[in-house]
């Protein structure tokens, strides 16, 4: 009998920790970080998190961004598609590393896995309230690129005045600029190698307080939507 009770007290007892430690175990947490996905290249694309679609409510369309989307932080495998039933198969995958708490933007300039760069982003709003820019050059062809506010009505816009000068292909370390807001501003793109012959004219509205980044992407042997174009990205 005292065998059998200390046998069902051993039971009780292994079960109870068992028990315990079911309910001690934390449950796991995934941890997060911000991604702003920028197609620069010349298709409509689908971008994927470990075989995941991230981009659920629309593809990314040529110069589009549909600003910042949650994704897991760590190590992870980023995949391209092309966003089209008859082309199924991945262009390319990537293993990037990204931090907890921070915000990044990665820019798709092609088909190819060379074609992807990626930089964080330290998005802090102006204390006077001007607006912030930068500009990234994602043209794979085009060579350092230059951009000019051209010349307008404004006591402080009446010459073309060079912004960004001989930016490089995937550049990331272009720092942002300090511009007035509320303002119409004409942008002109140029290769540094001829600043007489502007690529793409762009009209922009800088809002005060608020952060852009202006992408070129494109290629410049080519016409019409193919050809480099200037887009707009607000950050912030």
């Amino acid at each position: 009998m005292n065998i059998r009770i200390k046998a069902f007290t051993c039971i009780v007892a292994a079960a109870c920790w068992a028990s315990c430690k079911k309910n001690n175990d934390a449950p796991t947490v995934q941890l997060t970080t911000s991604l702003n996905v920028v197609n620069a290249s010349n298709n409509v694309i689908n971008f994927y998190q470990n075989g995941t679609r991230i981009n659920n409510t629309s593809s990314y369309y040529p110069g589009g961004s549909l600003g910042y989307v949650t994704v897991k932080a760590g190590l992870q495998n980023f995949q391209v598609k092309l966003a089209s039933p008859s082309t199924p198969n991945i262009l390319f995958s990537k293993p990037i590393t990204l931090d907890t708490g921070k915000v990044y933007s990665l820019y798709i300039s092609g088909q190819t896995l060379e074609s992807v760069f990626f930089a964080e982003d330290v998005l802090k709003a102006d204390a006077d309230g001007n607006a912030l820019v930068r500009f990234v050059n994602a043209s794979p062809d085009a060579g350092p690129l230059m951009l000019a506010f051209e010349g307008g009505s404004l006591p402080d816009h009446v010459l073309d005045t060079v912004k960004f000068s001989n930016v490089a292909y995937k550049a990331t370390d272009v720092a942002f600029i300090k511009v007035k807001g509320g303002f119409v501003h004409n942008v002109a793109v140029y290769q540094a190698s001829s600043p007489s012959s502007p690529k793409r004219d762009t009209t922009i509205v800088l809002n005060a307080g608020q952060i852009y980044t202006l992408v070129s992407y494109g290629t410049v042997g080519s016409n019409g939507n193919q050809g480099l174009s200037t887009r707009l990205i607000i950050n912030q």
